[in-house]
């Protein structure tokens, strides 16, 4: 039970360390425009699509390395999706005026 608990802490926590990745490459890429909002919800993305492949069925070694990939590609999906639907907006700069 102990060593259940063990593993899965640290299933978790790597998954939520890939999800922190593409919010860390995005937001130094931006230099710090990522959104700090959206970091718990990448981290959050992250350890969902972590989580959903075992339980999806795939239980195996080829599992375990298929949850870290997803809980990377989950998070970078969904701040993509969110740099493509903001791309027509104007840049609040750091003063909150729109630049050019």
């Amino acid at each position: 039970m102990l060593f259940d608990a063990i593993f899965l802490t640290l299933f978790v926590t790597g998954w939520a360390l890939c999800g922190l990745a593409p919010w860390l490459a995005l937001s130094v890429w931006t230099r710090g425009a990522a959104g700090l909002h959206y970091l718990p919800l990448a981290v959050f993305t992250g350890v969902v699509g972590g989580l959903a492949v075992p339980i999806l069925g795939r239980e195996d070694a080829t599992g375990i390395w298929l949850s870290f990939i997803v809980a990377v590609a989950a998070p970078t999906l969904l701040l993509a999706a969110r740099r493509f639907s903001l791309g027509g907006l104007p840049h609040a700069g750091v003063r909150g005026k729109p630049t050019e």
